[in-house]
């Protein structure tokens, strides 16, 4: 009976060892700018149908002001009747997180709003938005490969 017991706590333990490791373990990169992980996301080919904005675009359509953040890159739709958007951004200082992710969320909301009545897909690849946290990045995408965006923002961190 101690024997089984003992069996099952190592294999337990074991698969708790390679969760651990699977999931969790990869380290950012904190030395990386917003515009160092811009180019290794433009270079995927999956920013489409967006423009590079920049700090103008933050404060028009986030109200705030990049010179508050470490690094900042926007792109935003091309045409006023398209909801692509992607934002990366480097805090200064991680409590920075959640009041920005406060605003992207006031973002989406004010989006959702203004296509509610006539934008079926527009809708969708908002509902659909990727926002991802890593150390002291912060990533935003509406696409429709919004996914995709977020994956290769995650291998563009490492």
């Amino acid at each position: 009976m101690k024997m089984k017991l003992k069996k099952i706590l190592i294999n337990i333990t074991a698969a708790v060892c390679i969760c651990i490791s699977l999931t969790g373990c990869t380290k950012v990169n904190e030395n990386l700018s917003a515009k160092d992980i811009q180019k290794s996301i433009v270079e995927t080919g999956l920013v489409k149908n967006m423009e590079d904005t920049g700090s103008k675009g933050l404060k028009r359509y986030y109200g705030l002001n990049s010179s508050d953040f470490d690094s900042v890159v926007l792109y935003t739709p091309e045409s006023s009747m398209e909801v692509d958007e992607m934002l990366i951004v480097k805090v200064k200082d991680k409590s920075q997180i959640e009041g920005l992710e406060d605003t992207i969320d006031n973002r989406v909301n004010s989006q959702l709003q203004s296509f509610g009545s006539y934008g079926p897909e527009q809708c969708g690849l908002l509902n659909n938005y990727e926002l991802k946290t890593e150390g002291k990045y912060v990533f935003f995408a509406v696409s429709e490969n919004a996914e995709k965006l977020k994956e290769a923002f995650k291998e563009a961190i490492k």
